[in-house]
């Protein structure tokens, strides 16, 4: 694709809000039961879905891609791991700056697939 084709790209999410309201209670019931360290997995599995929703349309509307997140916090044991220890050293505190470590890798391990 060239350079003048991908001036009018855009991105459009597609996510159904009605369809997000089952899992997020279940991971809400987690975070509670876990006293919040439950977010240090719902964070990356929220942040996969909403840019798992993502399409790419052109300047006419068409769909022309869409982005696929790879991202897979269960296998990340280790940074999981040393983000539990921070945050249960800070008292919770952790969990702000986790929010960003988790979309930040999240987007590392994101890529376009076009149609």
């Amino acid at each position: 694709m060239g350079v003048a084709a991908m001036a009018g790209l855009r991105l459009r999410s597609r996510m159904d809000l009605g369809k997000v309201w089952p899992e997020f209670l279940v991971w809400l019931a987690v975070s509670v039961c876990t006293l919040g360290l439950g977010w240090l997995v719902v964070a990356g599995h929220f942040f996969r879905a909403v840019i798992n929703s993502v399409e790419l349309t052109d300047a006419a509307g068409t769909p022309v891609g869409r982005l696929v997140c790879r991202y897979d916090v269960e296998r990340s044991i280790g940074q999981l791991l040393r983000w539990l220890v921070v945050c249960i050293a800070t008292l919770g505190v952790g969990l702000l700056f986790y929010s960003f470590a988790a979309a930040r890798a999240a987007m590392n391990h994101t890529e376009v697939e076009w149609y």
